[in-house]
């Protein structure tokens, strides 16, 4: 059996775990940013080992790993697990800096290892159907690609968490999502991009672990490198537009991703918040195909693609690390389109 071991021990770590342990998987050891993190997680998992340092995991015995740190440490954990042949399994995105992201596509791609990138909405049983009609010409030519991801997680008073202190914008942690997936779905590359983005305060104040936009009795000012929402306009490859809207201010949306595809023939979308349903349409006729499905769900997906290319070599969903560097070039586009006054901008690889 494989033996795993897994880097952080946040929320989606958890996730990781439980998604792991569903499938049979071996979790052997979890490495924290410090050893009380770790040994915490540890205990609550069943995990055997834990530690605070990377090198805990270069025994042989460890053929893959899981990476379920904040972006900005991807690099330099990715880059060491790759020099020892570790196979890697790294939540999304792979980096904040595309030359970063670039040298770890072609490392990966040097070693032979099976590297891939957590996009898990690719792996819900409606976007894998909405692929299907697309690719198999359903639609038509693509004319129009538009939707949105809306949450609320940075209305305030807004948990305060290691984000607000990065460079992980609503393009990078919300955006990246949403534009991979619309790629996965269409099968057309975005090759152009013209974006407005802001934050609406950035200085805010936090108190007892939340942040307010307004100056409260015994709170420190924080400033926020982020923007909360950003407008986006596109085009792909083949000649079709889009757009897109992402807000993390959105009250009432916990999580909601929703995508439209207009071909020349018909219409389809799909919402994250109704993840069951998959709306396809003719012109004067509209039908909603069904099929069970959760966000937990996509985790045992991705993780069932994931291993089964490692021991079967079957073909994995999942993006290889040349293709997530390209989602890094393309929201590398987007910032500096809002950079110089929305101009357009090329994705650059």
């Amino acid at each position: 059996m494989i033996q795993i071991g897994i880097v952080g021990t946040g929320w989606v770590a958890a996730y990781h775990v439980r998604a792991l342990r569903e499938l049979g998987m071996d979790v052997v050891a979890v490495v924290g940013s410090s050893v009380e993190k770790a040994e915490a997680f540890a205990k609550e998992w069943g995990i055997p080992r834990y530690g605070a340092e990377l090198e805990m995991l270069f025994v042989p015995e460890i053929t893959a790993v899981h990476v379920c740190t904040p972006p900005k440490g991807h690099y330099g954990q990715i880059r060491e697990l790759l020099l020892r042949g570790k196979h890697i399994f790294c939540e999304k995105p792979l980096s904040l800096c595309i030359e970063e992201a670039k040298e770890l596509a072609e490392l990966a791609e040097q070693s032979g290892l099976v590297c891939r990138v957590g996009f898990n909405v690719r792996a819900y049983a409606q976007c894998q159907k909405a692929r299907e009609l697309v690719q198999e010409g359903a639609l038509g030519r693509l004319l129009l690609i538009h939707g949105s991801y809306l949450q609320e997680f940075g209305a305030n008073p807004a948990q305060w968490s290691w984000r607000y202190e990065s460079a992980l914008h609503a393009v990078t942690e919300i955006g990246s999502h949403w534009l991979d997936l619309v790629q996965y779905l269409s099968g057309e590359k975005i090759t152009a991009v013209s974006a407005v983005l802001d934050k609406f305060h950035p200085v805010r104040y936090e108190k007892e672990g939340l942040l307010y936009a307004e100056a409260q009795a015994g709170a420190r000012a924080v400033e926020v490198p982020s923007e909360d929402v950003a407008l986006i306009h596109f085009r792909t490859e083949q000649g079709a537009i889009g757009s897109v809207v992402l807000s993390e201010l959105s009250h009432g949306h916990g999580n909601r991703l929703a995508v439209e595809f207009t071909g020349e023939r018909a219409t389809l979308s799909w919402n994250s918040e109704e993840p069951t349903k998959l709306q396809f349409a003719h012109k004067g006729e509209r039908n909603t195909l069904y099929q069970e499905d959760s966000f937990d769900d996509t985790f045992a997906k991705q993780f069932r693609s994931f291993y089964a290319s490692i021991g079967e070599k079957s073909p994995c969903f999942l993006p290889d690390f040349r293709e997530a560097y390209g989602n890094v070039a393309l929201c590398e586009a987007i910032l500096e389109s809002d950079r110089n006054h929305s101009a357009w901008r090329s994705v650059r690889l």
